[in-house]
């Protein structure tokens, strides 16, 4: 081994699990700080840790790859001169840069330790604007009487706190530099030298394997690990990765289209949507243009609910209460909707699961492409399980694939935003059944009654939600019942996956009912998004097929009264953006403030009270959006300009005008203000702000 390479490998060593032990032990003080208030079992504090370590490896073997490359370019014109001074100076330029870095790493850290006990999130793009705003103001000299510079002046006042939690933060972090300095010179370094040869064949192959998260999957394995509690799970991801904001926000954002810029500025957008979505609203904030004062009211109901919201992947209204080849496809589902109050025009507000998510839960508009729920999932938002916790509930979800399936930072998101636990595919025991994209539905509903179970036994009401997987393609069906396997002869396998769910969510309900284990439950069946498969007669049908799912409302006869609930079929035109206001509204937990784009529809569980409004419907499969109207579907293609309809049954012929058509004019503005505001606000984060309103809630 040449003398550059036995100088430069301990210390490349050295500086590189330094980099580990800095990022473990701002770890271990957090989970310490935390396990005070809620203390992780044995089995959860390992995971919690192992799964931390290699996020760890990750972020400090891209780092000294950096390192690495910068010293390759320093030393690179020194080559001139002699490889001996070219490698000294590779050498130097390695721990000049792996302390540099080292620094910069702890500074992040120590920044996260603060922001973390100070608002219960890792580093996230609030934060990065709070510094951006703080930086802009600063150079403009106007942040003394800014609210960032008064929120500033707060923090940096109250120097008992933030001076205790610093002197703690560096008696755990003190000791661990000074254990690993000890260890690696006593212990490392003598064993690195008496075998070099082995150690520069061994360490790129560590250093790889370390970047790669020391798992199969790679680093995005770290964002799919099976921690179900939402505190522990954001805990052993890495904040150093905040780091890469900028660079995801540009590969992810929404370019508004310069046609479309100008023919609908944001000022206007925010004018029609605030007259579409919330007329008569009071709005609060230019800057966060759909934050506007709630009128809480006190709950209907005799008795705080709790809430089991089910969301059916792909259910389409069409395909309910028909006959298929002599069989029923879906009795069970008939029998409980008629026991239900049923909305024949609810309609999503997106095509894909992810984006039907956002609205339901956050009500909140979703955007065009990626979900908010990936692309922006480190955004300020107001969402259901964040209020439903802060009221009391315990609030879960039981999926049965994995939380980062498709790398769709559900468990990131859903962290962020209330959920206290997340129980995924790593929840199930190894036997049981798979089909299709996870866990059979059968058995996802058998993991659901075990949750029910155990929330009742607690002394608070609960929010409890699923997203089942049968009816998306490739349609799992483990299920030998007669009806399931005549209808399987359909080209159409949606129809016997839809027979197939209708009898596991029989069973999953009727047990529950016979056990009384629904008791003061309120119990929400809905479709996430329409069908995505070709089933219709032309392409408007079809795109109007995306949105157009079922929603019933269910109360346990515990709950009912008929001054509050009658099963009926309502004609209220409502949507996803409906589903988060309803629920707080019966919960009796209606925020003072709130940038929700729904509303409260509980009185619609009685009687039609509801006024009409436009429903947004978010396109993703080509530029354009749409909104639906109690004269039916409307769908813009920005780039061929044309505009399509199709009436609500999506029974009569299509019609299509052009954008110059006098009578599409109004209809392309009310779009396109709508396709605005929902992008314009979620990219630049001003939906909701926690700093700004969260003290009025």
């Amino acid at each position: 081994m040449s003398s550059v390479t036995s100088a430069l490998i301990p210390r490349f060593v050295f500086w590189w699990l330094l980099l580990v032990v800095v990022q473990q032990a701002q770890r271990i003080f957090l989970i310490g700080a935390e396990a005070r208030r809620d203390a992780p079992s044995p089995a959860v504090l390992g995971l919690t840790l192992l799964t931390g370590l290699r996020a760890d490896f990750v972020t400090a073997s891209f780092g000294m790859i950096v390192v690495l490359v910068v010293a390759v370019i320093v030393a690179a014109p020194f080559a001139l001169g002699g490889l001996g001074r070219a490698g000294a100076v590779l050498v130097r330029t390695v721990t000049v840069a792996a302390a540099i870095l080292t620094v910069a790493y702890v500074a992040v850290l120590t920044v996260d330790m603060g922001y973390y006990l100070y608002s219960g999130h890792r580093l996230d793009a609030v934060f990065i604007e709070y510094l951006t705003d703080l930086v802009g103001q600063g150079r403009q000299g106007a942040i003394g009487g800014s609210q960032v510079g008064t929120q500033t002046a707060a923090e940096i006042s109250d120097v008992g706190t933030w001076a205790v939690r610093v002197v703690s933060y560096a008696a755990v972090l003190t000791p661990a530099i000074l254990g690993w300095r000890l260890a690696f010179r006593r212990a490392v370094a003598p064993r690195m030298c008496a075998r070099p040869r082995v150690t520069a064949i061994a360490l790129p192959v560590a250093v790889a394997v370390g970047a790669w998260g020391v798992h199969p999957d790679g680093p995005d394995s770290v964002q799919s690990a099976p921690i179900a509690s939402s505190t522990y799970y954001a805990l052993a991801q890495s904040p150093i990765w905040i780091l890469n904001t900028p660079l995801e926000k540009a590969s992810k954002a929404v370019i508004i289209p310069p046609v479309v810029a100008a023919a609908m500025p944001e000022s206007r957008a925010i004018s029609l949507t605030r007259e579409i979505l919330l007329p008569g609203a009071r709005f609060v904030s230019p800057r966060y243009p759909l934050v506007h004062l709630e009128e809480p009211r006190p709950s209907p109901l005799v008795r705080r609910p709790n809430v089991l919201l089910l969301f059916i992947e792909a259910l389409d209204r069409r395909f309910l209460g028909r006959t298929i080849a002599g069989r029923r496809v879906t009795p069970f589902l008939d029998s409980l909707f008629a026991d239900s109050v049923v909305f024949e025009q609810f309609h999503t507000n997106g095509a894909q699961t992810f984006h039907g998510l956002f609205a339901s839960l956050c009500s909140s508009l979703p955007r065009q492409g990626v979900a908010a729920t990936k692309a922006r999932y480190a955004n300020d938002y107001l969402c259901l399980p964040t209020l439903l916790a802060r009221g009391g509930f315990r609030t879960r979800m039981v999926i049965g694939l994995n939380r980062d399936q498709s790398h769709s930072r559900l468990g990131l998101f859903m962290a962020r935003n209330g959920l206290q636990e997340l129980i995924d595919e790593s929840g199930f025991p190894r036997t049981a059944p798979r089909a299709g994209l996870g866990i059979a539905d059968g058995a996802l509903f058998d993991r659901l009654r075990a949750e029910i179970d155990t929330l009742r036994a607690g002394p608070r009401p609960y929010f409890l939600m699923t997203l089942t997987t049968a009816t998306h393609h490739p349609f799992g069906m483990p299920s030998d019942h007669p009806d399931v396997v005549a209808l399987r002869a359909e080209p159409d396998r949606y129809v016997p996956a839809l027979r197939y769910l209708d009898l596991e969510l029989e069973r999953f309900f009727r047990g529950l009912e016979r056990d009384g284990a629904l008791r003061d439950t309120v119990v929400l069946v809905l479709g996430d998004h329409g069908r995505h498969e070709r089933v219709a007669r032309d392409d408007v049908e079809n795109a109007a097929g995306h949105f157009t799912v079922p929603l019933a409302v269910w109360l346990d006869p515990s709950l009912r009264a008929a001054s509050i609930y009658r099963p009926r079929v309502a004609r209220d035109m409502v949507s996803q953006l409906d589903i988060t206001p309803t629920i707080l509204a019966l919960a009796g937990l209606t925020p003072r403030l709130s940038p929700f784009a729904g509303r409260d529809v509980t009185c619609a569980l009685v009687t039609d009270c509801v006024s009409d409004r436009a429903t947004y419907l978010s396109e993703v499969y080509e530029p354009g959006a749409g909104l639906v109207e109690r004269d039916g579907f409307w769908f813009y293609a920005f780039a061929r300009r044309t505009l399509d309809h199709i009436d609500l049954a999506l029974t009569g012929p299509p019609r299509r005008l052009t954008a110059d058509d006098p009578a599409a004019g109004p209809l392309i503005d009310r779009i396109l203000a709508l396709y605005v505001t929902a992008n314009t606000l979620t990219e630049q984060n001003t939906i909701w702000s926690w700093r700004d309103f969260g003290n009025r809630l």
